[in-house]
């Protein structure tokens, strides 16, 4: 039998035929019988499935009584064109995307059948717009969106869980081969509630020109050897290097840099189910940051940036290394007018220095696409899916945008070779990410708050307990 059909599961509560019946639902809704719509007989499923002709038996003779195939002496079984022109009459597809180049993508892959209906809506903008549309009724079919989001939009049940949508696709391709650490941030209560689109990580870019003027042919790895590298920056020009996306407008930015900060001194904001961030450990790396405002290394403007106001800074020769993450190459690029390619030649990034403590990691993240429950067409959502998902599209879509493909076969090709993605790749086998909690968008409030005070000259012990202490109000969850 050529047809794959989804895996069914003996050990489930449902039936093996109703299991069935939906795996032929889907395989038809996903064009997967070919252009004359013929099933296999009783016989090959049976010899493919491994399972006895009893519940072969029922489901075909169900699907037939619902008008869903047709039987053809002498021919076979086939799919019921009237039952499947009445089901996909409606083929359009409603998406919401953050950006221009999120909706150009998707159109270029999406079947021709499908008519997509795609919203954008700025990222500043997106949560609230969806958690919005979902309490108003009027979620769309599906949407890329933070990864972050998904635990909140999993607790209202607002998402459809891709484990149940497409159970054989998660099994065989989501669960095989994307990275641990996204799949537990796209899962909720075992099952997988959506799907990791690309991968980015915390870092800082650099004026390569700048730090070889000062002395330093490579970025600084470690704690020690960044602050060696700002002074000499200091020295050189005169004011400080490093900016940091602080202010209101940095939103999200501003939290991924904490964090970020605080995985690579080994220090986290939630773990094992407590909030850890007023331990000691997290204390100092904070300090150590608030010691770079005070040595005048850190722009004390940097506590007003937004997000492209510190790249702006970098590219215009003010600052010389700016914080922020991997994802920031498609506005470094718009900024300056230059091709990835060009500014990659001019510009450099790298992962966010290490502490002195063992246990530094990367901080990882990234868009995912979601199925929204309110979809009236979660099938045809999940086509669209899995054509983006494809390795060929990721490693394509990689080469244009500087984010890194989800899927692991995918990153291997690029860390097999050199240059940017190669480097951002080889650090993402050991990264972490941020705190898979349903109050999500509060805990990063209160972070956002915590980096503003610090890089304003608040006392780190002070702002570290109230933001650790507002953190486990957030969440109810216990401080360490």
């Amino acid at each position: 039998m050529s047809v794959v059909l989804d895996v069914l599961d003996a050990a489930s509560r449902k039936p093996l035929y109703e299991q069935l019946k939906e795996a032929i639902v889907r395989a038809i809704l996903e064009g997967r019988f070919g252009t004359d719509g013929q099933l296999p007989t009783e016989h090959e499923l049976c010899e493919k499935l491994g399972i006895s002709r009893n519940p072969v038996h029922r489901a075909l003779a169900e699907l037939f009584a619902e008008g869903v195939i047709i039987r053809q002496r002498r021919r076979g079984t086939f799919v019921n064109p009237v039952w499947i022109t009445r089901q996909l009459s409606e083929t359009r597809v409603h998406l919401t995307v953050p950006t221009d180049e999120w909706a150009s993508l998707v159109r270029s892959i999406s079947p021709a059948e499908i008519i997509l209906d795609v919203q954008v809506v700025p990222f500043a903008d997106l949560h609230r717009h969806l958690v919005a549309a979902v309490a108003a009724g009027e979620a769309p079919d599906f949407a890329v969106l933070d990864s972050v989001w998904v635990p909140q939009l999993a607790s209202v049940d607002a998402l459809y869980p891709i484990s149940e949508l497409d159970p054989g696709w998660v099994e065989q391709t989501y669960l095989a081969d994307v990275a641990r650490a996204f799949i537990e941030a796209t899962s909720d209560d075992g099952r997988v509630v959506a799907v990791q689109a690309e991968a980015d990580v915390a870092g800082f870019w650099f004026d390569r020109e700048s730090l070889a003027h000062a002395g330093f042919v490579r970025p600084p790895a470690t704690m020690r050897e960044f602050r060696q590298v700002a002074r000499g920056c200091r020295e050189l020009y005169g004011r400080a290097p490093v900016a940091v996306p602080a202010g209101p407008e940095a939103a999200e930015t501003a939290t991924y840099v904490l964090h970020g900060w605080l995985s690579a001194h080994g220090a986290a904001v939630i773990e094992n189910g407590r909030v850890v961030l007023a331990e000691p450990g997290a204390v100092r790396a904070v300090r150590s940051l608030a010691a770079l405002v005070k040595d005048g290394l850190v722009d004390e403007a940097s506590a007003g940036w937004g997000r492209t106001s510190a790249l702006q800074s970098l590219v215009s020769g003010r600052s010389q290394i700016a914080l922020g993450g991997s994802y920031d190459l498609a506005d470094l690029t718009a900024l300056t007018g230059l091709s990835p390619v060009q500014f990659l030649d001019r510009f450099g990034f790298a992962a966010l220095p290490a502490g002195p403590e063992p246990g530094a990691k990367v901080l990882a993240g990234g868009l995912a696409y979601a199925v929204f429950r309110q979809s009236r067409q979660p099938h045809l959502a999940m086509r669209i899916i899995r054509r983006l998902m494809d390795a060929t599209v990721q490693m394509t879509v990689a080469d244009t945008t500087g984010q890194l493909p989800s899927r692991v076969s995918a990153a291997a090709v690029f860390e097999r070779g050199s240059g940017f993605l190669h480097d951002v790749a080889r650090l993402l086998p050991e990264a972490t990410t941020r705190p898979a909690v349903k109050e999500y968008e509060r805990v990063s409030v209160q972070l956002r708050h915590l980096l503003a005070a610090v890089l304003s000259g608040g006392s780190v012990p002070r702002e570290v307990r109230l933001a650790a202490q507002g953190i486990a109000a957030v969440t109810g969850l216990p401080l360490s």
